[in-house]
């Protein structure tokens, strides 16, 4: 296995803040995007063992696909990429980072996801890593653009490569029916969901906006015990996508 060059870890940094690349952090991230046909530039291996191990039981073709070009890095060169920049499957790597519409996502037929202004890059990604397990025709966000970010990517295992996602800048342009997902709402488990709804989740703390409210065809709430006031986000998605498309 060749090491790595000044122009690879050029490559790493850079794509920590490029908008036409994409930081894979870890072997999960790696291995979805080599699955969901990512255009990949550049995969390095801290451990070629674990890698060895891990592609065993999880991803056995990946050793087809990327063993014979990956590239060995050591563990401080990671650290030359960026604090924080370790991960102990020892694999990362860069990706060109598709392009996905919000035309796209909506013309699918299938649910569609609505995140508004979630806070919490962790809970994004956790939110597309649920949406792309649920099959849906793609996560659409209110509120940011950092759909990509690293840390979104890590949380999400790179599963943007698998599920279309992207920014939604004008909410009053969705003619498909939204079912906000509210604790004021009609109990989730008695509700008759049209076909091509799009799920709207608001804010860790605020909930939905007033404008969604007022747009959704119907509002459902998840129930739950007496007392306990709300659940993760990602929780609250995969709750309501497996409820409704199972």
């Amino acid at each position: 296995m060749e090491n790595i060059t000044n122009l690879d870890l050029d490559l790493l940094r850079d794509s920590l803040v490029r908008d036409d690349l994409v930081f894979l952090d870890g072997f999960h991230a790696v291995k979805h995007a080599a699955r969901f046909g990512a255009d990949i530039e550049l995969v390095v291996c801290a451990d070629l063992a674990k890698f060895y191990s891990l592609a065993r039981d999880l991803a056995p073709s990946l050793n087809e696909q990327l063993g014979s070009s990956m590239k060995s890095i050591g563990w401080r060169e990671i650290e030359k990429i960026g604090p924080g920049r370790a991960h102990w499957t020892g694999v990362w790597g860069v990706a060109k980072k598709p392009t996905y519409s919000v035309a796209e996502i909506l013309d699918s037929g299938d649910p569609v996801v609505l995140l508004e202004h979630p806070e919490n890059l962790g809970n994004l990604g956790a939110c597309i890593r649920v949406a792309a397990a649920a099959s849906v025709g793609g996560v659409l966000v209110v509120g940011t653009d950092m759909l990509w970010a690293p840390a979104v990517v890590r949380s999400a295992a790179g599963l943007q490569f698998a599920v279309p996602v992207a920014p939604l800048a004008d909410i009053s342009a969705i003619t498909r029916p939204i079912i906000a997902i509210d604790p004021k709402g009609q109990d989730a488990s008695s509700s008759v969901i049209p076909e091509a709804a799009i799920f709207a989740f608001g804010n860790e703390r605020h909930g939905l906006s007033s404008q969604i409210e007022d747009l959704a065809a119907a509002r459902i709430k998840i129930p739950m015990k007496n007392g306990v006031s709300s659940l993760n986000l990602a929780v609250a998605v995969g709750v309501v996508l497996y409820t409704f498309m199972g």
